[in-house]
C-alpha cells in the first residue's frame, strides 16, 4: 500500500454518512492507516457494521441533518433507499420495481448535525466526507459547516429528478458545496428507463441520479487557515485515492515552493508520487479516432443492459 509511507503516523480521516455496505474499499486499497466515522441510521445495518469490529472504524446510529430534531424516517421496502422524505411514487411509477419505494412503516428518529456529533466523539478535524442520504444530502451539508472548512474532497449522492418529494435536486447541493470552496471534478451518472419498453439496449434512457465528486483546489489547499504539513501529505493522499496524480503534483509543488514541506517530507511524497505515474502511453498517429470508437462498441457489447444503467464506470481516475 503506498500510502502508508505517507499515512503511517498521519491517518486520513473519512465520514461516511449513510453507510451502508461499509465504508468505500478504495480507501483501504491504498492505505491502513486511516480512520472511518460511519453514520448509519438503520438499526439493523448499524448493527451489521458495529458487528464487523474493525479498530479504525466508528460505527454511529445517529441520523444527520442541518439540526437537532425529531423527524420521521420512512423505512421502505427495500432499506438503501429509506429517506427523511417521502418518496414521490408518480415519478417512480414510471419506472420498472417501484415497489422497493414503498414504505413500510414510519419511525420517529432523533436527527443531530454532523458538527454537533464529530464533537461529542472527540474528533478534531475531518480530510473527507461521503454522503449517501437519499435526497437529505444538503440538510446534512449545512449541518456539517464547521468541519468542511478544513475539508479536502466530499463526494455526494445527487438527484436530477424527484425521486423524494420537495427534495433538493443538483443545482441546490452544486450551489452550496461550491461556496463552501469546493470545485466539482467528476459526475459519476445514472440513468433509468421506462418500464413496459423494448429495443432500447443500447440507449441510455432518463438521467435521474449520480455521484457528485468534489475536492479543493492545490491551488487553495495551502491557502487554509492553519494548513500544516501533515495536512497537505493527506490533501495528496486524497486526490492519489480518486486517482487525480495531477492534483497531487500540484499541490506538492505549491507547498515546495512556499516552504511548506521539510526535507523528509518531500522525499517521501516524491517517492509515492512516482509510483503512482502510469507508464502506457499511445502516441497521437492518424486513425488513432476510429479504432478507439471500435474498442467503445466492442466493450459496450459486454455493459449491463438492465432497465437503470450509467455512462460512467468510475467516480475519478
Amino acid at each position: 500500500m503506498i500510502g502508508n509511507v505517507l499515512l503511517e503516523k498521519n491517518p486520513l480521516v473519512v465520514v461516511d454518512v449513510g453507510a451502508s455496505g461499509g465504508i468505500d474499499p478504495r480507501w483501504s486499497k491504498f492505505t491502513s492507516s486511516y480512520q472511518g466515522i460511519l453514520f448509519e441510521p438503520d438499526a439493523a445495518e448499524y448493527e451489521r457494521l458495529k458487528s464487523k469490529g474493525e479498530g479504525n472504524l466508528v460505527v454511529l446510529n445517529f441520523a444527520l441533518s442541518g439540526s437537532a430534531n425529531e423527524i420521521d424516517f420512512n423505512l421502505c421496502k427495500k432499506q438503501m433507499v429509506s429517506s427523511l422524505y417521502d418518496p414521490n411514487i408518480e415519478f417512480l411509477s414510471r419506472f420498472p420495481h417501484v415497489d422497493r419505494f414503498e414504505v413500510i412503516r414510519k419511525i420517529r428518529m432523533k436527527t443531530d448535525t454532523l458538527d454537533n456529533q464529530l464533537k461529542l466523539n472527540n474528533i478534531a478535524e475531518i480530510d473527507f466526507m461521503k454522503i449517501d442520504a437519499q435526497g437529505y444530502e444538503l440538510a446534512i451539508l449545512k449541518g456539517s459547516a464547521e468541519y468542511l472548512q478544513n475539508a479536502i474532497g466530499l463526494e455526494v449522492e445527487v438527484e436530477f429528478a424527484e425521486l423524494y418529494r420537495d427534495q433538493p435536486l443538483f443545482p441546490e447541493v452544486d450551489d452550496f458545496v461550491k461556496k463552501k470552496g469546493f470545485e466539482l471534478f467528476d459526475l459519476k451518472r445514472l440513468y433509468w428507463k421506462r418500464k413496459d419498453t423494448k429495443n432500447t439496449a443500447d440507449q441510455k434512457g432518463q438521467l435521474v441520479s449520480g455521484d457528485a465528486l468534489y475536492f479543493r483546489a492545490p491551488e487553495q489547499i495551502v491557502l487554509l487557515d492553519g494548513v500544516t504539513e501533515k495536512k497537505i501529505i493527506r490533501a495528496i493522499c486524497a486526490y492519489l485515492v480518486y486517482g487525480y496524480l495531477d492534483l497531487a503534483q500540484t499541490l506538492f509543488k505549491c507547498a515546495s515552493d512556499q516552504g511548506m514541506l521539510g526535507k523528509e517530507a518531500s522525499a517521501q511524497v516524491e517517492l509515492v508520487l512516482a509510483s503512482s505515474e502510469k507508464t502506457v502511453w499511445i502516441p497521437d498517429f492518424r486513425g488513432r479516432g476510429r479504432i478507439e470508437r471500435l474498442f467503445g462498441k466492442i466493450g459496450s457489447l459486454f455493459s449491463f443492459r438492465g432497465w437503470y444503467s450509467g455512462t460512467d464506470t468510475l467516480l475519478g481516475n
